[in-house]
């Protein structure tokens, strides 16, 4: 990598950690003054206003997923800001390791697939990507699968969405709201993390089932 562009990058990794936390600041204080300004309502009206409330709460509710997506974009799309350094991890491993912390049955990974990357964030890829598609999906039905070969380590869910609106473009959408109608940034963030490390998280419809496929491609 050339000198200037190195730099260039360091500085704007740099930045984007720190406007995440700038950009947290007055979303926090409008939330406070949002919360003062309902109580001043009330206090005028003689009494809580159900449709004062109810807007109070949903422009909460959004100011607070802002400040989600802030965290998410701004801090994992820059590598970690500790000492880690980028070393050989196995795919094989982590995958098992974090299925079986989000209590999904994984059989057993013969083998072991490699790349170079933050070991971390691999992990943190792995974790919301188990923990996004366990929430697309109801839990009968759903299969997952692992399939390696010399060039592509890819680990597969398949299921039934638990959605009735369920749309597929929308689950990797940073302002993705649940079948629970909760904000739930997890696959967006799994996608951002393994496309910083040259990998691919897609989603597609295959017979009477949807498909959620986290890839990685065996580095050079």
């Amino acid at each position: 990598m050339e000198s200037w562009l190195e730099s260039f990058a360091k500085t704007n990794f740099r930045r984007s950690s720190d406007t995440a936390h700038d950009l947290k600041t007055p979303l926090n204080v409008a939330v406070l003054n949002l919360e003062l300004l309902r109580m001043r309502v009330s206090k005028l009206a003689d009494g809580d206003d159900e449709k004062v409330n109810g807007y109070a709460k949903s422009i909460e509710a959004e100011l607070r997923r802002m400040a989600r997506i802030f965290d998410s974009f701004f801090v994992l799309s820059t590598p970690p800001r500790s000492d880690e350094a980028i070393e050989a991890i196995d795919l094989c491993a982590i995958c098992s390791e974090t299925a079986a912390d989000a209590l999904i049955e994984l059989a057993p990974i013969d083998g072991a697939f490699h790349i170079t990357a933050h070991e971390s964030r691999i992990r943190q890829a792995f974790c919301f990507f188990f923990e996004g598609a366990g929430r697309v999906f109801h839990s009968e039905g759903r299969e997952i699968a692992i399939e390696k070969n010399s060039e592509l380590f890819t680990v597969a869910i398949a299921g039934n969405p638990a959605a009735d609106d369920f749309e597929m473009t929308k689950i990797f959408k940073f302002y993705y709201t649940d079948a629970n109608g909760n904000p739930d940034l997890s696959l967006a963030s799994a996608r951002l993390i393994a496309e910083t490390y040259g990998g691919e998280l897609n989603a597609v419809e295959e017979r009477d089932k949807v498909v959620i496929r986290l890839s990685f491609p065996r580095q050079p």
